[in-house]
């Protein structure tokens, strides 16, 4: 697990998942603006799991490797599902389930992230 890498996906999806509510909140959400941080976001998560897969296949192996695996996955399909889920809409409910769904990302990172300690 990169740490740096998780540290700042979390720092990101936070300040993200804020910023979609607050516009939503203001009614200034926009999907076509989001999309772009988003694939940034999901790119750094791609990252980190091909970084996580590279450890086990080294020898790596975190404490708890199921749940350290579910976590993993999760966070894979967590933007893909809320932004295909928020795709017919431009309102309010749209920037709630962006907002969501960074904010359960951050979450999701910061137990992927201490599931990792080696046993």
């Amino acid at each position: 697990m990169i740490e740096t890498l998780a540290f700042a996906t979390t720092v990101v999806c936070v300040a993200g998942g804020l910023a979609v509510l607050g516009t939503g909140l203001a009614g200034r959400y926009r999907r076509g603006r989001t999309l772009p941080a988003l694939a940034v976001v999901e790119l750094a998560l791609i990252v980190q799991a091909v970084a996580d897969v590279i450890g086990l296949l080294t020898g790596d192996r975190p404490a708890e490797l199921g749940t350290h695996l579910a976590y993993l996955a999760t966070s894979l399909v967590l933007l893909p599902v809320a932004a295909a889920w928020s795709a017919d809409e431009q309102g309010r409910w749209a920037a709630a389930v962006i907002a969501v769904a960074l904010l359960a990302l951050a979450v999701v990172v910061i137990r992927a992230q201490t599931t990792w300690r080696p046993a």
